[in-house]
């Protein structure tokens, strides 16, 4: 006992007693543990409280930007720059969202309750709620305060040039006359080179039995080169033209190829009812600031590329995996808060920015956010709203951490207690045990 300094060495000892010191122990030793997990407990909600607060400064932020978008002196441009800043902010608050852990566990990804043992039996525990908190759960995914562009299409033609046989005598003008001056005079007229989609014509006027367009080429050194049925005549010369040009006139640019791709894409209502505009974009000031090419499909309109020297138009598409699997195609079309972002409506019926469906895969991918379609309407309440959320659960968080400060305050007062009572079950009284053996002696 005295090389020890323990009175109870084993069960013969004290039966009663070994048995009553063991309980102790095992209750100090998960006591202790089990303020090791308060203070875990602790630093988890002080890490998910400052997410938050960044949160409330991205919100304060987009709240500020609210109030300053309600002023009608702003131009179409400043609305503009102030939702890209909106946008941008609410792009940070899911990164905050996504992005912050403790120990591997996302703190705000989702609803969540994540308990914590806090003493050395079943049941001693404290919760902690967690709550998914992202610009979609706020309630402020489709936030904008942008005013709407007003699309306007201007239709799209190309010159169809129709022929006629000729049989007409044409003296050509010499290469000398081409090279100085680009303007022909003939024996029978006067003659000026014409430049239409890459093809050379040459007019000829002055003459009423030679008026017309001549088809011609015109090489580096300025000859002129003009083709009468088989045979090719270089610089003077007669020449007789067997198709002259009749006509020169507009005609719609053919979007049978390009309709179909929209219908493919699943559009409706797109063939025979398809044409090519040039975009253009009015602001609520009148302003109109010029854009690319459109397909026009009722009053609605979708991005297409077009080549104006071959006539060729190509919807624009975007392919993506749905969430069956299976690979899917959709059209790009103009719309969004503003009118004018490229977006695409998916087969779930939601509409997307036509960026983030590209290539994106629902199935494995989860959902994406829905873009922006209308204009917010009373955005402060909504925002207002949204503060109000994240004070919730800050009020929350502070709480458990108060609670759990208790909790740790608790369990070491009766750790120090049940050590004393063990102390004072199983330690050697020394001054008894030393007397005893001088006893002994």
């Amino acid at each position: 006992r005295l090389s020890s300094g323990l009175r109870i060495n084993s069960a013969k000892d004290d039966a009663a007693g070994q048995a009553i010191a063991n309980r102790f122990t095992a209750n100090i030793k998960g006591l202790t543990q089990a303020s090791r997990n308060a203070n875990d407990g602790i630093s988890i909600a002080q890490t998910t409280e400052g997410a938050l607060n960044e949160i409330n400064n991205n919100l304060q932020r987009v709240r500020e930007l609210a109030v300053q978008s309600a002023n009608s002196t702003n131009s179409q441009s400043d609305l503009d720059s102030i939702q890209a800043e909106i946008t941008q902010r609410l792009n940070e608050i899911d990164r905050v969202s996504g992005q912050t852990h403790f120990n591997g566990v996302k703190v705000l990804a989702q609803d969540n309750t994540l308990t914590i043992q806090v003493g050395a039996n079943d049941g001693e525990t404290i919760d902690i709620d967690l709550k998914q908190i992202n610009s979609q759960t706020l309630g402020l995914d489709t936030l904008s305060v942008q005013d709407a562009y007003t699309p306007k299409g201007t239709a799209v033609t190309r010159d169809v040039t129709t022929y006629k046989d000729g049989g007409t005598t044409l003296t050509a003008p010499t290469a000398a006359e081409i090279d100085t001056a680009l303007g022909l005079t003939g024996a029978t007229g006067t003659a000026a080179v014409k430049f239409k989609d890459g093809n050379y014509f040459v007019e000829v006027t002055g003459t009423t039995a030679k008026n017309g367009l001549y088809e011609a080429t015109v090489d580096a050194a300025g000859a002129v080169t003009m083709t009468a049925n088989k045979s090719t005549v270089t610089g003077a010369g007669t020449v007789t033209k067997n198709q002259i040009v009749d006509a020169v006139t507009p005609a719609p640019v053919d979007t049978v190829a390009a309709a179909t791709a929209l219908t493919n894409a699943g559009v409706t209502g797109a063939t025979g009812n398809t044409s090519l505009v040039k975009m253009s974009f009015e602001d609520k000031n009148g302003k109109v600031t010029d854009a690319g090419y459109a397909l026009k499909v009722g009053n609605d309109y979708y991005a297409a590329d077009y080549d104006e020297k071959t006539g060729e138009i190509k919807a624009k598409t975007v392919n993506y995996t749905d969430a069956t699997g299976a690979t899917k195609t959709g059209a790009v079309k103009f719309g969004g808060a503003n009118g004018k972002t490229e977006v695409v409506t998916t087969v779930d019926g939601n509409t997307y920015q036509a960026s983030d469906v590209k290539g994106h895969n629902f199935q494995s991918g989860g959902a994406l956010s829905e873009a922006v379609t209308t204009k917010t309407e009373n955005p402060l309440a909504k925002i207002d709203a949204a503060l109000a959320q994240v004070d919730a659960l800050r009020s929350d968080l502070g709480a458990v951490q108060n609670r759990f400060n208790s909790a740790i305050t608790n369990l070491g007062n009766t750790v120090n207690n049940l050590s004393e009572a063990r102390s004072r079950i199983e330690d050697s009284d020394y001054a008894t045990e030393v007397s005893n053996m001088s006893r002994a002696q």
